[in-house]
C-alpha cells in the first residue's frame, strides 16, 4: 500500500462563545461559495492524490478521531496498490480539538497546499467555520459525523455530511419524549456548545408542536469534574426525565453521578453516546440510558463490500461501529465520485456524486443539492448500551 501519514499542527487559542455565535449567525447568510480567481487550488496534475483526515485527534474526544482514522484507513486498503486513478493516495492527518478556532487555523494551513478532500471534521461548530475556507479553495469536504442543520444550509455545493440531520434527531427526541413523558415533568439538559444548544433547541421546538413545554431547562458548562448541583437542581424541581444533550465525557459523568446519587428521573440522550469514552466514563451506570445514533444499517447488511470494511477496520484495531464505519462510507463515496468524474476538480466529483445512487457500507444512498444524505432507512434509531453492547430498541 502507498499511504503515508503527514502530523498536522495544532494552534492553541480560544476565543470567546459569544464571539463563536457571531461568528455562526453571519455565517448563516452565506451564499453559494465558488473558489475565487486568486485562491490556491488542488494541483489536479500533482504526482499524488492529497487526503486530509481532520479531527479530535487528542483531548476528551480523542476518541471519534481514532474512529475516522480507522474508517478512511480501511478504505483505502480497498484501493489496489493504494492507488486512485493509478495516483498514490497520500494522506496527511490534522487535529483540531473540537475546537472552532483551532479549526479555523487547520483549514487556513491546509489551504496554502490544497489537498484534493477533507474527511470531516467532526464537531458541527468545526466543520460550520471550516467550510467555507475549504469551498473557496476547491476543495470537496465529506463530514462523517457533523449534524447540525446549518453544514448543508450555507449553500456550498462542495460539501456532503453521511449523516443525518439533528432537526431530525430533534424530532425524533420530541415524539418519545411527548409521547412517553408528555404528562409528565421533563426536564433538558443542555452545554454551551453549537451541538447541544442547536440539538435541544429542536426538540422544544418540536415539543411545542406536540402542545408540550418543558418543565426546566438547565444549561450548563463543558468539561466539568462534577455535576452534582446539576443534578440537585434536576432533582429540586422534580424532574421526571432529562433529555441530556453534550458530550461522551460530559455525558458520561453526569449519568454516572445521577446513578450514584439515586437521581429519581430517567435520561435519554444523543448520539455522541455512540463513544466508548462514553461507556468507559460511566461504567455500568451509563446501561440502560436510550439514546438516538445513526443507523445500523451496515451491521444489518450481510454482503462482500460489508464484511471486507468490517474486516479491514478490525485490522486497524478498531470495532466496525459508530464512526468508523461513517468515515469508512465518507472515503468509498469519494473514490466513486473520482472514478465517476474521471477527474480530482470538486465541482467535478460533487456532480459526479449527487448524479446517481452509490453502494456503499451503509447501503445504498444518494444526496440531495444540499449534501445531505438519503437513505432507503432511517438516518437514526433509538439504542441503549448493555453489558458494552449497542443493542437497538423500539
Amino acid at each position: 500500500m502507498v499511504f503515508r501519514l503527514i502530523s498536522g499542527s495544532v494552534v492553541n487559542n480560544f476565543r470567546s462563545f459569544a464571539t463563536a455565535c457571531v461568528c455562526l449567525v453571519s455565517l448563516a447568510s452565506v451564499v453559494v461559495l465558488q473558489p475565487t480567481v486568486s485562491a490556491q487550488q488542488p494541483d489536479p496534475q500533482a504526482e499524488s492524490i492529497e487526503l486530509a483526515i481532520v479531527a479530535p485527534l487528542v483531548g476528551t474526544s480523542f476518541s471519534i478521531g481514532m474512529q475516522f482514522r480507522a474508517g478512511v484507513y480501511a478504505a483505502l486498503a480497498s484501493l489496489d496498490d493504494g492507488a486512485l486513478l493509478g495516483r498514490p493516495v497520500r494522506v496527511s492527518e490534522h487535529d483540531d480539538s473540537c475546537i472552532r478556532t483551532i479549526a479555523e487555523s487547520v483549514a487556513q494551513s491546509l489551504v496554502q497546499n490544497p489537498p484534493h478532500v477533507v474527511i470531516g471534521h467532526s464537531c458541527s461548530a468545526t466543520t460550520v467555520v471550516s467550510a467555507p475556507v475549504y469551498a473557496r479553495h476547491g476543495v470537496l469536504q465529506i463530514t462523517p459525523s457533523s449534524t447540525a442543520p446549518l453544514v448543508t444550509e450555507m449553500g456550498i455545493g462542495s460539501i456532503f455530511r453521511v449523516i443525518g440531520r439533528d432537526d431530525l434527531q430533534g424530532e425524533m427526541a420530541a415524539e418519545k419524549l411527548a409521547r412517553d413523558y408528555g404528562d409528565r415533568r421533563i426536564g433538558i439538559l443542555r452545554y454551551q456548545s453549537d451541538y447541544s444548544m442547536g440539538l435541544t433547541q429542536s426538540a422544544i421546538e418540536s415539543l411545542a408542536r406536540r402542545g408540550v413545554r418543558p418543565a426546566f431547562v438547565l444549561q450548563t458548562s463543558a468539561s466539568a469534574t462534577s455535576y452534582l448541583d446539576e443534578i440537585m437542581q434536576l432533582i429540586d424541581n422534580q424532574v421526571d426525565v432529562v433529555y441530556l444533550v453534550g458530550g461522551a465525557l460530559d455525558s458520561g459523568v453526569f449519568v454516572r453521578q445521577a446513578r450514584q446519587m439515586a437521581a429519581p428521573f430517567e435520561i435519554i440522550s444523543s448520539d455522541t453516546l455512540v463513544s466508548p469514552i462514553y461507556t468507559e466514563t460511566a461504567g455500568p451506570a451509563g446501561d440502560g440510558v436510550a439514546f438516538t445514533s445513526p443507523s445500523d444499517a451496515a451491521r444489518q447488511i450481510e454482503n462482500d463490500l460489508s464484511r471486507a470494511a468490517n474486516a479491514a477496520i478490525r485490522a486497524q484495531g478498531m470495532e466496525p461501529d459508530g464512526y468508523t464505519l461513517l468515515a469508512y462510507a465518507a472515503t468509498e463515496i469519494w473514490f466513486e465520485g473520482v472514478r465517476r468524474a474521471d477527474s480530482l476538480e470538486a465541482a467535478a466529483v460533487a456532480a459526479a456524486i449527487r448524479s446517481a445512487p452509490l453502494d456503499t457500507v451503509l447501503g445504498r444512498i444518494s444526496f440531495n443539492d444540499k449534501g445531505d444524505i438519503q437513505t432507503e432507512y432511517e438516518p437514526f434509531s433509538w439504542y441503549v448500551w448493555q453489558d458494552g453492547q449497542r443493542v437497538a430498541i423500539e
